[in-house]
């Protein structure tokens, strides 16, 4: 009995020894492929070129991260519109990058914003898709052969703040002679800060989200460089060109912009006055840092005022003043993107942002602002279809792009489409008592179209085309020529402008011809007298005295007096448009004025002269 239990426990062991044995030996061929170590050495030198090669892919996935917003994917692209130029991607030296925070073409506040665990699962797929680019031919003609498992691939990568970790999970075989090695891992780490740049740009993005100190700074910009609210002084009108006055504010923008710096040690300041461009955030920044604004980024400015301000002081009954002054009152929507870079001498990190200002103001600070709408509250309850059908006045369907106007709301509705050869937009409205479609295409005149939308559910807007014709003036040196029609108008400065744009329509015509050269008024007195109630009981019963005043002129220098003009009424028909090429204005002139009163005088005068007109 002893024996067979005896017996019985030799087998039992023998059957552990045997389970042992096993388990090792499945142990040391399922990871035997994870250390180098297990390589043979005339074979190392091929797995030392494969885990550099996907070293090398990595890298070049970490640098698409950094120049591309934190994607390699940078999806969909989303066009803007001529209402809001941002797209969802800023086109930087030719590469998309897609904005973290901008305002859609329907006039949505979106975000795009990556996560870091999105960072390193597109970087995972990126090098997975890439095990198989390796180039192993310099091997193969040294006798190796090696196969790569291209389909069965995971890769698992942990980004850091200053380095990342990468291990890459597919097989490896490499054989050359008797010598032969199967690796199913493979891991190394790279030396970034792409972890630190990414939580860096975190930090700057909510700061500028809920602060807005881009717009505060843009605001700045506008106030110092684009003329907005002021008086002249000055006897003629001041033309204010929009082109001039966007491409000014343009290149203040890059100056200023780029002269934006955060709190932190990254810096050194050339004099105390650029402390103004220190923004005190808290975030306490410890890497190279810079904001960005290039003049041909897409960038919408729109200027809204009466562009020629015309002087007080030359009217009937004014002369008391002795001077004249010109005032001005300007409202902008500015709209453009801003590069918010980290870097050093070998790494990037980027990302865009929008800027938007709206009638000299800031869009509210938002903590969050995915899919929020910053049109008026009118514009979020589209539920009336209405179709919209544009043409020219020969009746030829014309693309353009539709808004609609209800009280001082202005909705982004959406553009018409060529269908079955008519234009043609089946969309959505607010309802509204007596709003205007308003209708733009290029090559024609802004139309609008008057409609009640809780009633009416078609629109047909006809629009004008724009003929553009040279202007000579004669003798004229310098001058302002305006036509105003019901629905369009247009102010030339002469001769700076020498073309001119214009539709058909019934015109009223005015032309003012000043002189540059310097006038020098002397000082004069003089004596006004008039009737005023007597004092007393005599004054209440009607009694009147004449009270005489010494109003005295100071020396007056002008710059420019006014020196000729004219007016007239005249309808120009598409057809002389259409069959000219230049418009010819006869304008009578005056002569130099040698008073203030003289000034006047011709200021009145251009009342009473008449403009004659001709088509070339």
């Amino acid at each position: 009995m002893v024996e067979i239990r005896r017996k019985k426990g030799q087998v039992t062991i023998f059957i552990i020894l045997a389970v042992l044995i096993v388990g090792a030996l499945v142990a040391y061929f399922t990871l035997r492929g994870s250390f180098g170590e297990s390589v043979p050495e005339e074979l190392l030198p091929v797995y030392d070129y494969y885990v550099s090669c996907l070293q090398d892919q990595a890298e070049d996935g970490v640098r698409l991260l950094g120049e591309q917003g934190g994607r390699i994917d940078v999806g969909e692209f989303f066009p803007g519109s001529a209402y809001m130029p941002f797209s969802s991607h800023l086109d930087f030296m030719g590469q998309g990058v897609p904005y973290w925070m901008y305002v859609s073409g329907n006039n949505m506040l979106r975000e795009n914003i990556p996560t870091k665990t999105s960072m390193e699962n597109e970087l995972g797929e990126y090098v997975s898709a890439r095990v198989g680019l390796c180039d192993f031919s310099d091997f193969e003609m040294q006798g190796f052969d090696v196969f790569v498992d291209d389909k069965n691939v995971q890769t698992a990568v942990r980004i850091n703040d200053l380095d990342i970790e990468v291990e890459v999970l597919n097989k490896i075989n490499i054989f050359k002679g008797n010598s032969s090695v199967v690796v199913g891992s493979h891991s190394f780490g790279i030396k970034s800060k792409l972890g630190k740049f990414f939580g860096l740009a975190l930090e700057v993005y909510n700061y500028e989200k809920a602060n807005m100190f881009l717009e505060n700074y843009a605001l700045d910009v506008l106030r110092l460089y684009a003329p907005m609210d002021g008086i002249e002084i000055g006897c003629v009108p001041r033309v204010f060109v929009e082109e001039n006055v966007a491409s000014e504010l343009k290149d203040a923008l890059v100056a200023n912009i780029g002269s934006i710096r955060l709190d932190g040690d990254y810096y050194d300041l050339s004099s105390k006055g650029r402390e103004y461009f220190v923004e005190d955030s808290g975030l306490d920044v410890d890497e190279q840092l810079s904001f960005l604004y290039m003049r041909d980024w897409t960038t919408r400015i729109e200027m809204y005022g009466d562009k020629v301000a015309r002087p007080v002081g030359l009217q009937e009954g004014m002369g008391i003043l002795g001077f004249c002054y010109v005032p001005y009152h300007f409202v902008y929507d500015v709209n453009f993107p801003v590069m918010v870079q980290f870097y050093d001498d070998e790494e990037l990190f980027q990302f865009p942002v929008g800027v938007v200002i709206s009638k000299n103001q800031a869009r509210e600070a938002m903590p969050t602002t995915n899919g929020r709408n910053i049109e008026s509250k009118v514009c979020e309850f589209k539920n009336q279809k209405v179709d919209v059908y544009t043409y020219d006045t020969d009746l030829e369907s014309v693309e353009a792009r539709i808004s609609f106007k209800c009280l001082d709301a202005v909705c982004q509705i959406g553009e018409t489409k060529l269908y079955s050869g008519e234009a043609v937009l089946r969309g959505e409205f607010p309802q509204c008592v007596n709003g205007f479609i308003i209708v733009d295409a290029p090559g024609y005149a802004q139309a609008k179209y008057q409609i009640s939308t809780n009633e009416e559910m078609l629109a047909n807007v006809v629009l004008k085309k724009k003929y553009n014709l040279s202007l000579d003036l004669g003798e004229v040196d310098r001058g302002v020529v305006t036509f105003v029609s019901s629905d369009y108008s247009v102010t030339v400065l002469y001769p700076e402008m020498d073309s001119i744009e214009l539709i058909e329509g019934y015109y009223n015509v005015s032309v003012h011809v000043y002189d540059g050269s310097s006038l020098k008024f002397p000082a004069t007195s003089r004596k006004e007298c008039v009737d005023v109630p007597e004092s007393g009981l005599s004054g209440m019963f009607g009694g009147m005295s004449e009270k005489c005043y010494d109003i005295n002129m100071p020396e007056m220098d002008i710059d420019f007096a006014v020196v000729g003009g004219g007016k007239v009424q005249e309808y120009i028909t598409s057809e002389d448009l259409a069959n000219s090429k230049e418009l010819n204005l006869n304008v009578p002139l005056f002569g130099l004025p040698t008073s203030i009163e003289g000034l006047a005088a011709n200021a009145e005068r251009v009342d009473d002269e008449i403009v004659e007109v001709y088509y070339e």
